[in-house]
């Protein structure tokens, strides 16, 4: 709901602040005072275009802010917007174009503006901002009244569905060619690792062996000479230590000291003979094939050939292009799956879209008919209302259905879209029309009309004034008109004047109630020259409400 209304330097508007309660809100003045301006002021806070000849002269930039009270289902999370018990949207024009617009003081955009608008305003008149006349919205409105929400709800899910799978399906099929090149150059190397069967630290082994064998005659000499030396020869040094040996113990008899000598001798001898064993183990072991030399070296090139390729860790680099592969197989078996799923809730898709534009269809003949009744007594009685449909294909969110809103608004004359065949005055009262067909339908928004009153008076004026007082009761209505018949009506009346202050021309607004409501409505009915009769008819015109 729409609490407060500041707007500062808009056209012939210097400085205004209007606040509106719940109900009826009215304003009136002469034509000409700038009443329309408060509604075009409102138009900017829904999103309209702003220009920078709307700057009233002499200022370089206008200002318009307007306080709501948000309703419930309005998500101000999803534009980054914290959420406040005041919803307070402000736009300020400047002479150089450089325009900003802020929400709760935080700054945001004009398309912010236009997404949370259709929760807050609905204009009815010559603006853009009519969400009655958008597509979706019209739709909404007939699934309301054929009581098909749930249908809506679940064709809006399908088409969700659908429509994330097909973008799935698109990332897996992008750069197919270069995915086809990548998984032949995978197969490739493993192919040529797996033909080569390399173990974990086989290279490491096999640099030790063929070192051995390249320099296994250097490894004879070394081995046999140190044993002969030790163990073999006439005069081995393990004969020459045991002759020692017994020398030491022999004399350890006659002193101990030597004795203890003796047993170190003995541990030394053992040591060497252990030695000259070794090292025959070693000789006995040691092979010697020249032609296992070479198939060593052919099979460790092979080896350092792969590790200059794919690294030193081949088994691991060979497992990570299997397990590419293996992706790469499952993006297959997923693209399969995806179209699979696909044909599936298409199917679902159709059915559930078909079905909704059958119950849409049907009731929109009824629909059409309540409101071209409520049009006709809105002083258009050979007007006539009818909704046209044509298939999509594709489907959409919203199903299969595009609704054409046309009237007819005088006998004769054929039927044309309703936004674009209706003067500002038809357009309001066709809104007004639909407005009281659909009462209760988001009841959260303030309604304006603009305009409502043209080309009417009389009986019709009086029959516009009752079915907006029927709509206050539900929504908050804020009504520009010149007619006392619909102003008397209202819950709120606030007067615009237009004045010249220190030579300067400037809007003014004033709330009136009591007497100054009484000579603003006299003034309505008879001009600027107020009777007395015109006072008293008034004050009879309050008390028949």
């Amino acid at each position: 709901m729409l609490r407060l209304l500041r707007v500062r330097h808009f056209a012939l508007i210097d400085e205004l602040e209007i606040e509106f309660e719940s109900g009826f809100n009215l304003l009136s003045g002469e034509t000409g005072a700038g009443k329309s301006l408060i509604v075009d002021a409102l138009a900017l806070i829904a999103g309209a275009k702003a220009s920078a000849d709307t700057i009233r002269s002499g200022e370089s930039r206008a200002i318009v802010e307007a306080v709501f009270q948000p309703s419930g289902t309005l998500d101000l999370a999803r534009i980054g917007i914290d959420p406040e018990d005041e919803l307070v949207l402000r736009r300020e024009i400047s002479a150089d174009n450089r325009n900003r617009v802020f929400i709760n003081s935080q700054p945001s955009t004009v398309t912010a503006l236009r997404t949370i608008a259709p929760y807050l305003v609905d204009i009815h008149g010559q603006h853009e901002q009519q969400t009655l006349l958008d597509t979706s919205k019209q739709l909404a409105i007939i699934d309301h009244a054929a009581k098909a929400e749930s249908l809506r709800e679940r064709v809006h899910t399908l088409y969700d569905a659908i429509r994330s799978l097909e973008d799935e399906q698109a990332v897996l099929e992008q750069d197919e060619s270069e995915l086809l090149q990548r998984a032949d150059l995978l197969r490739f190397q493993r192919e040529e690792i797996d033909r080569v069967q390399p173990t974990k630290g086989e290279s490491d082994r096999l640099g030790e062996k063929v070192r051995i064998l390249a320099h296994s005659g250097k490894l004879l000499e070394a081995a046999s000479g140190g044993y002969e030396a030790l163990y073999e020869a006439d005069a081995s040094i393990l004969a020459q230590f045991a002759s020692v040996e017994r020398s030491i113990r022999d004399a350890g008899t006659d002193d101990k000291r030597l004795a203890d000598i003796a047993e170190q001798a003995t541990t030394v001898r053992t040591l060497v003979e252990d030695l000259a064993y070794t090292l025959r183990d070693y000789l006995n072991k040691l092979e010697v094939d020249p032609g296992e030399l070479e198939q060593l070296q052919a099979r460790l090139a092979e080896l350092e050939r792969l590790h200059r390729k794919y690294g030193p860790e081949l088994l691991t680099h060979l497992e990570t292009v299997s397990q590419e592969l293996d992706n790469i197989g499952l993006r297959d078996s997923k693209r399969i799956e995806i179209k699979e799923q696909l044909e599936k809730l298409r199917t679902q898709y159709q059915k559930a879209a078909e079905e909704l534009s059958q119950r849409r269809r049907t009731t929109s003949a009824g629909f059409a008919k309540s409101v071209t009744s409520e049009i006709q007594s809105l002083a258009m009685p050979d007007a006539e209302f009818r909704i046209d449909w044509a298939t999509l294909d594709p489907g959409r969110a919203t199903g299969i259905d595009a609704p054409a809103l046309l009237l007819k608004p005088n006998a004769g004359e054929p039927a044309g879209l309703l936004a674009e065949i209706a003067s500002g005055g038809e357009l309001s009262r066709a809104m007004l029309a639909l407005r009281t067909v659909l009462v209760g339908e988001d009841t959260d928004r303030t309604l304006v009309f603009d305009e409502i009153d043209a080309g009417i008076g009389g009986e019709a004026a009086e029959t516009v004034g009752r079915k907006l007082k029927l709509l206050s009761g539900t929504y908050q209505v804020l009504c520009v008109t010149h007619l006392a018949q619909i102003a008397r009506f209202a819950d709120q009346h606030a007067r615009i004047e237009k004045l010249v202050v220190d030579g300067r021309t400037v809007t003014r607004v004033e709330a009136i109630g009591g007497d100054g409501r009484i000579e603003e409505l006299a003034r309505m009915m008879s001009g600027p020259n107020v009777s007395d009769a015109a006072r008293r008819h008034v004050r009879e015109l309050l008390k028949r409400q």
